[in-house]
């Protein structure tokens, strides 16, 4: 995953910026968490990685909750149907787990359902400090879909975070959003000879903001972005901005767009 890093300049006197990049400590899960989600999710079969004969776990990260390092955050995905790691239009069952002394505390199960955009790749957890009341310190799941996606998009997005808050033994998603983004602004993506393209390239990390909405402090959304030039087979940098946008709670959601355009070129946000 890429490392998001944006210095935030006179932003910082009414926000501070959380680093929603990957930690670098490995995230393996123990099999004694694997097998309390399992449980909870009504799977049974071999709790190995799908690469193995009958295996049946896609993709998982698990990490130690800050506040309570005795409950441990878990994110599996498991393919039931047997698919195997073959990328094709498909479906896994990812839990998002709370697992506190090998029992599940609070969870919640979806399907990820695949195609040629989506397809399972690898999980991290993102423990920053997202506290959204004096009350409430959400976290996040962050998906790399591994998907090859088409050949010569005009637009892309990636690292999907999604915040979670507990409610008694449900956990809730509140916020969905892309971390890095890409698009053509000019030009073919794909330009054979000395075809020229131009494109920008969107890193973009979360701010907890002193502002509140409906109980929950407000967040927001800056992009670093990088333009570049391409002509032929040489890219070069031609420049950088930022952008930014303010989220606010409705009482149930922040929004969930993993293919957030605020950061767009005026001329092509849509």
């Amino acid at each position: 995953m890429h490392s998001i890093r944006i210095s935030l300049g006179s932003l910082a006197l009414v926000s501070f910026c959380l680093q929603a990049h990957a930690d670098p400590a490995p995230q393996a899960c123990p099999p004694a968490t694997v097998a309390a989600v399992a449980r909870w999710a009504n799977v049974q079969g071999p709790r190995t990685d799908w690469q193995q004969a009958g295996g049946l776990i896609a993709a998982a990260a698990c990490k130690a909750m800050p506040d309570a390092p005795d409950t441990t955050i878990a994110v599996i995905a498991f393919d039931i149907h047997q698919e195997g790691p073959s990328h094709s239009d498909g479906s896994k069952l990812q839990v998002v787990a709370l697992v506190q002394t090998k029992q599940v505390i609070a969870a919640h199960r979806s399907m990820v359902q695949e195609d040629a955009l989506t397809a399972v790749g690898r999980y991290r957890i993102d423990t920053a400090r997202y506290r959204l009341s004096p009350a409430v310190r959400a976290f996040g799941t962050i998906f790399h879909s591994a998907a090859p996606g088409p050949s010569c998009p005009d637009a892309a997005a990636d690292a999907e975070l999604t915040l979670w808050v507990r409610e008694g033994q449900q956990l809730r998603p509140v916020l969905g959003t892309n971390l890095r983004g890409w698009i053509n602004t000019e030009g073919t993506p794909c330009a054979m000879g000395n075809a020229t393209a131009r494109s920008e390239e969107a890193h973009i990390t979360i701010g907890v903001e002193k502002t509140s909405t409906n109980g929950f402090t407000d967040l927001s959304l800056t992009a670093r972005i990088t333009q570049s030039l391409q002509q032929g087979t040489d890219d070069q940098v031609t420049g950088q901005r930022t952008a930014r946008s303010v989220l606010r709670y409705d009482g149930k959601t922040y929004g969930h767009d993993m293919f957030r355009n605020f950061w767009y070129p005026a001329a092509l946000q849509r």
